[in-house]
């Protein structure tokens, strides 16, 4: 993880310049902050003609508010073919049906079937990662998805993880900070948002 000053990126500038077809994780200390990133990186997209998805599991209406307050046109968007949301069930609950999972596959993959064209997605999904076995249990899910699921998945995608106090927890030998950095070898790119709006974001190839 040792870059030159020069390569990081304040996060905003960062989801507006990234490179199409590339997957970025998001690691956030603050909702809020992580909201307004993710809105930005569906913004741009959306201001150039892409067509951008939204899958979480917080209630779609409030997205759409939320969205709208972020200076959004969302109903216009989503009139025009250019904007979905998709609600899922909570990822964060114990024994997540398989149902769900294939749901969330094919939610995240059946735009890309239609037409050859450029494409957005935001992966808004908690997993519990509190116990060595739910630890295991995400990555699993991360690279089946990831290198199987995803295999064919052109478009540009930002998934993103709750981490309560980042460079601690990154710096930390234990199963914790080994599970982020393993999520680093599986991304193009991270960001990190910390509290108090301080973050920052850079590519990993």
């Amino acid at each position: 993880m040792t870059k030159e000053n020069h390569l990081f990126e304040q996060p905003f500038n960062f989801v507006r310049k990234v490179k199409h077809g590339e997957h970025i994780v998001l690691f956030y200390e603050e909702p809020e902050y992580a909201r307004m990133i993710l809105f930005e990186f569906i913004k741009s997209g959306l201001n150039k003609g892409e067509h951008c998805i939204y899958v979480s599991e917080e209630d779609k209406e409030i997205v759409k508010m939320e969205m709208s307050d972020a200076s959004i046109n969302v109903d216009e968007f989503i009139k025009n073919d250019l904007l979905l949301i998709h609600q899922i069930p909570n990822l964060a609950t114990t024994g997540i049906p398989q149902i769900t999972l294939e749901r969330l596959t094919q939610i995240t993959l059946h735009p890309w079937t239609k037409e050859d064209r450029l494409e957005r997605i935001v992966l808004r999904c908690i997993f519990k990662t509190d116990t060595e076995e739910q630890i295991r249990s995400n990555l699993k899910w991360e690279y089946d998805y990831r290198y199987m699921g995803f295999k064919g998945l052109q478009g540009t995608m930002i998934c993103t993880y709750l981490v309560n106090n980042i460079i601690p927890t990154i710096s930390d030998s234990g199963g914790y900070g080994k599970w982020m950095n393993n999520l680093l070898e599986i991304y193009d790119g991270v960001i990190f948002a910390r509290k108090f709006w301080k973050g920052v974001a850079f590519n990993l190839d």
